[in-house]
């Protein structure tokens, strides 16, 4: 450990690591270059946005049987988001990286130059790369900006200092190729974790939160539409990209203050059966509905089939999706695992097999409320549904991007008691005849029963006048009871594996 003096306002700054090479001193901001003994102020590093990160300098944790401490961070702004790189001091004197992006976590260390690597300008999501036996797939590529640092830091960095990454998945495996320094990348291996799998302690509480940002962690805030006048509610330090739900017009509040980014307005508000600020108990906790998209098929004959995406939020859980299509309710997590293996036809992800049922296109035509990436109507990508025991997996490819999601139905009587609804969301549903939905919200059992009971009655009323009226009579009574069980025949043989 390496102490002196901030020659920029005498208070005290630490090095914990030899293998640092500047601090940030958390008072003035100096960036302080260490050179030998000694060290030199090179300017002022820019302070890093508090958003719901519970991680902060001190944290601690356990990684490959190791114990490690956060001493640093970087935070990297790219057109869609940001994310922050915590720099990891382990006990035995090594060093790595903590990924920190929305809520998804990597832990990963430097193997080195990457001389195999392929050019950064010719990775494509999807692309393969293998590296000690393990064939790894192209999640997605990253040109940032460093917009603001912490703490202790092993290479200099500040403004304009751009980083070009590449992230690699497989399984819970995560690789990155890092061209920030040429087109040698280095080359940095681990995996996709949680902050349980860490085992953290220090973690920021909302109070700290509230000392360090200003602003209580998911505490609800109301900010005036720059464009329209119209109020906006938002959580400071979790979802900063807002569109204004009365005309459209998006704006980013990352500084505090909403500017204009997209002043266009739209033409008509879409109805939508949640609404901003709708709060659902699920699994006992508390979450708040803080932005709702709008989609639609593309590029299919016959297709423009639209749904609207919810976004949840839960300041333990972090985000959840919900999604309501013609088809029923389905909740959406985001997977930190990917699966072990893609083929033309299946996917096979922790053991489960799925299968491959569908690819289509699909596209943003409304967003409202806040999200905590920067969402734009005429966002597209490319869908391909896998049907398993567990649920629907779905892949999402976008020129920069794939992500994997795990969709699984829920009965419209259970999202009603989520959000409270008393039965809404399933009478709407049958209102709209929508029989997938309301055939959803009730038990199989239930639905059995009811259709024993209709096809008693349709049979006592029916039979003497199909003696008297020959083989028509029977005919149409043949096919009413065919109609009456045909959607449960269909529910069954669609909720089979």
């Amino acid at each position: 450990m390496f102490k002196l003096a901030c020659p920029g306002c005498g208070a005290e700054v630490v090095f914990r690591s030899a293998t640092s090479a500047l601090a940030v001193c958390q008072y003035c901001r100096s960036t302080l270059l260490r050179d030998a003994d000694a060290v030199r102020d090179v300017g002022k590093m820019a302070v890093a946005l508090e958003d719901y990160s519970p991680i902060r300098i001190t944290t601690s944790g356990m990684y490959a049987g190791k114990a490690f401490g956060v001493v640093g961070r970087i935070q990297l702004r790219y057109a869609a988001g940001f994310w922050n790189e915590w720099y990891l001091l382990f006990d035995d004197g090594s060093a790595g990286w903590l990924s920190d992006a929305s809520g998804q976590y990597a832990v990963t260390v430097d193997t080195g130059i990457a001389s195999d690597a392929p050019p950064f300008g010719q990775i494509v999501p999807g692309g393969f790369y293998p590296f000690e036996g393990v064939t790894y797939s192209a999640a997605d590529l990253r040109t940032a900006q460093c917009s603001g640092g912490e703490g202790e830091l092993p290479f200099l960095v500040g403004a304009g200092w751009q980083a070009r990454v590449a992230d690699y998945r497989q399984s819970h495996r995560f690789l990155t190729l890092d061209y920030s320094d040429g087109d040698a990348p280095r080359r940095f291996v681990g995996k996709a974790v949680s902050l349980a799998d860490l085992k953290c302690q220090l973690l920021r509480e909302p109070a700290d939160i509230a000392r360090s940002a200003g602003h209580l962690k998911g505490k609800a805030a109301v900010l005036d539409c720059p464009a329209c006048g119209a109020s906006i509610s938002w959580r400071p330090a979790v979802a900063a990209h807002l569109h204004c739900p009365a005309c459209g017009t998006e704006s980013d509040a990352t500084t505090g203050t909403a500017e204009i980014m997209d002043a266009a307005r739209r033409e008509a508000l879409v109805h939508t059966t949640l609404a901003l600020g709708d709060v659902a108990k699920i699994d006992g906790a508390a979450y708040s509905l803080i932005g709702l998209m709008r989609c639609r098929e593309v590029g299919e004959v016959g297709g423009m089939d639209e749904w609207t995406e919810y976004l949840l939020f839960n300041e333990a859980a972090g985000f959840v999706w919900l999604v309501e299509s013609g088809a029923g309710w389905d909740k959406v997590k985001v997977l930190d695992a990917w699966p072990e293996s893609v083929s033309a036809s299946a996917v096979s992800l922790e053991g489960s097999a799925f299968t491959r049922m569908q690819a289509y296109g699909a596209e943003v035509i409304h967003a409202a409320g806040a999200f905590n990436w920067r969402v734009q109507v005429g966002d597209a990508v490319s869908i391909t549904d896998y049907r398993g025991a567990r649920g629907t997996l779905c892949s999402e490819r976008s020129p920069a991007e794939i992500s994997w999601s795990l969709a699984q139905r829920v009965p419209a009587g259970t999202v009603d008691g989520w959000f409270g609804k008393k039965g809404k969301l399933a009478a709407a549903a049958a209102a709209a005849g929508n029989t997938a939905v309301l055939g959803d919200s009730l038990p199989a059992g239930a639905l059995n029963a009811l259709a024993l009971r209709f096809t008693a009655i349709l049979l006592v009323i029916n039979v003497p006048l199909s003696f008297m009226g020959g083989f028509i009579n029977w005919l149409i009574t043949l096919i009413a009871i065919g109609v009456l069980w045909w959607p449960i025949y269909s529910r069954i043989t669609d909720d089979a594996p």
